[in-house]
């Protein structure tokens, strides 16, 4: 992955959903507004809205996302790339998830993919502190349980998006009306 220097430790993660990729796809820009895994954890015990944000899939380079990563790539309905924040990188390392969303051989729906790749290499910080072990060891093991669960949330709202709204135009499905 060009944003992360090699050598590097590659996870991957994946989910059937029974949706079209714009819709999925749409759902996945709702990680501007909230992290969608384990609320009472990474979003402050605040619940992830259940309708979809306006605005929210209007995506920049730089953007914040999931709290602790950037926007630094997305195509419409194919992807989103996100990064640790150059300032975290000191204790999360340098992280980089790309979220995909592909058709199904059958096209009987998508697949959402995660393709997390993580720097490994100590830092100087790390090196003294052990901090670089904690995050070899734990982060992936960490984000395996919250993308798990993060995942499994998009496939429920998305499919719920679709049964709702089966004749709205793909990506609008479950979009509050601005004013």
């Amino acid at each position: 992955m060009k944003h992360v220097p090699p050598p590097l430790d590659t996870y991957h993660r994946g989910i059937t959903v029974h949706a079209d990729r714009a819709t999925v796809w749409r759902w996945l820009c709702q990680m501007r507004v909230a992290p969608y895994s384990y609320d009472w954890i990474d979003n402050y015990g605040r619940t992830s809205p259940r309708e979809l944000t306006p605005g929210a899939d209007d995506l920049a380079i730089g953007q914040p996302i999931l709290v602790i990563f950037e926007v630094v790539g997305f195509e419409r309905d194919h992807h989103i790339t996100v990064q640790i924040k150059p300032g975290l990188r000191w204790f999360w390392g340098n992280t980089c998830c790309t979220f995909r969303v592909a058709d199904t051989a059958d096209g009987n729906g998508c697949r959402l993919l995660m393709i997390m790749t993580v720097h490994d290499r100590p830092g100087r910080l790390g090196r003294t502190t052990g901090l670089y072990h904690l995050r070899k060891y734990f982060f992936p093991w960490a984000e395996f349980v919250m993308v798990h669960k993060q995942f499994r949330t998009f496939k429920t709202l998305a499919e719920k998006s679709v049964r709702e709204n089966p004749s709205k135009e793909a990506g609008n499905a479950g979009v509050i009306p601005p004013g």
